[in-house]
């Protein structure tokens, strides 16, 4: 099983899940000095999930993992410490945060069976930086930000980077993934109306016994207005494993909306070192229709590749440290992406409508037919993994208060038969009630 971060060439097979949505802070101001422009604030998230499963693994959770995963429930906390002040031309400041989790039962992923501590307290945030406004003549609205030491950072959609933590298992919190901070994290950058210019050098935090792997990089954006958006990554990542290849990760990005409500979005990524030759990339595009309940249709292809075992390169996709920035990204499923498969070697034809009944209320619909790329390389001669429907609704209480449901149901196709085995090949349900808090 596998580590929810990556940032190392590795398999990306059972376990692979983060949903950490945020609400709007709400800060408790512990220290103020207008003259200084100082000030040190305090707010604290808390969330809890409770899980129910029908037929977990097709209905052989106990032969394929050890143990029944139909019902579990997580609980989690954040505090956090927020310092400004002014410095020279700009404004210098400090983060630092804790998160506990806890999980009850044994959850889906795996991660959790056989273990008697599924719960800690691991330091989160812990970095100081410093930004200043409007220093370069050249770049309309500029802003320039240095930040050390651990800190979340994303690019684009999250398909390659954005979650540097690892959760589950004996640290407990699997889904709710509220570790997302990179440890010894180095990221500067230049943004403006239309340029962004980012250079950065992350580590994960993994769990006990996991590798920390590191990534070396750059990433430049250029933006058309407020609707579109090119960009291009090159990272150098090392697991720091013994005898382990160096990868070079390529990416080139783009998203597009018309006035009309047309959009199209993509990505292509490339990997390769002496022993490692992969691909992944995914087209999307997208419909957002001006009638009641502002519905978006979105109809996408993502295709990561897997290993032919018939060659002597390895063309198998590895995750880098990707995570969630939307529904479906870039856990595709809220089975099979969850707490099945990563992205590699993975093939995946999504439909999605997503409405607004009311202001504070938002519903997606989300259809995916999944196939291996190379089915052999997971040991079945089937490509077809199965069929997934997500329903989710999330209702935003209030500015602190968040409300989530979600269903859904997982069709096994006969490579799902064969690659779990036993005796039963139900339709996998699952549902899930998750609340957030902020104060």
């Amino acid at each position: 099983m596998k580590a929810r971060n990556a940032l190392l060439p590795t398999a990306a097979l059972i376990g692979m899940t983060a949903f950490a949505p945020r609400l709007a802070l709400a800060e408790y101001e512990l220290y103020k000095n207008e003259a200084k422009g100082s000030d040190l604030t305090f707010n604290t998230d808390v969330i809890a999930a409770w899980y129910n499963s029908n037929n977990s693994w097709f209905g052989n959770s106990e032969a394929f993992l050890g143990a029944n995963t139909n019902n579990w429930a997580d609980i989690g906390i954040e505090p956090k410490l927020a310092f400004h002040t002014n410095a020279g031309k700009g404004t210098l400041f400090a983060n630092l945060s804790g998160v506990y989790t806890s999980t009850a039962g044994d959850d889906a992923s795996g991660l959790t069976v056989g273990l008697d501590k599924k719960s800690s307290f691991t330091l989160e945030q812990g970095n100081v930086g410093w930004e200043a406004e409007g220093l370069f003549d050249w770049l309309q609205n500029n802003k320039l930000s240095v930040t050390v030491g651990r800190q979340d950072y994303s690019i684009g959609t999250g398909l390659l980077i954005n979650d540097g933590g690892a959760d589950g298992g004996e640290r407990g919190g699997w889904y709710l993934g509220m570790r997302k901070a990179f440890s010894d994290a180095l990221v500067a950058s230049l943004d403006s109306d239309t340029w962004l210019f980012e250079v950065f050098r992350l580590k994960n935090q993994p769990r006990r016994g996991g590798t920390q792997g590191e990534a070396y990089g750059a990433n430049v954006e250029y933006k058309f207005g407020e609707e579109t958006k090119i960009g291009t990554t090159y990272m150098e990542v090392d697991s720091n494993l013994p005898g382990a290849v160096k990868l070079d990760v390529y990416s080139a990005r783009a998203n597009w909306r018309a006035a009309s409500g047309f959009g199209l979005a993509g990505e292509y990524v490339d990997q390769t070192s002496s022993q490692i030759n992969a691909t992944g990339y995914y087209g999307e595009a997208s419909y957002a229709a001006k009638t009641a309940w502002a519905p978006v249709f979105s109809l996408r292809y993502a295709h990561f590749d897997g290993d032919n075992p018939a060659t002597p390169i390895d063309e198998r996709f590895r995750d880098i440290a990707y995570g969630y920035t939307d529904w479906g990204t870039w856990y595709q499923g809220e089975i099979t992406g969850e707490y099945v498969f990563g992205n590699g070697n993975l093939v995946s034809q999504m439909v999605r409508v997503k409405m607004e009944p009311k202001k504070d209320i938002t519903f997606n619909v989300m259809y995916y037919k999944f196939t291996f790329d190379q089915p052999a390389s997971f040991g079945v001669t089937d490509k077809h993994w199965g069929d997934e429907l997500n329903f989710t609704l999330e209702w935003a209480v209030s500015e602190r208060f968040l409300v989530i449901g979600v269903l859904g149901a997982l069709m096994p196709g006969e490579g799902a038969r064969q690659y779990v085995g036993g005796p039963n090949n139900n339709n996998w349900t699952h549902g899930m009630l998750y609340l957030s808090y902020s104060w």
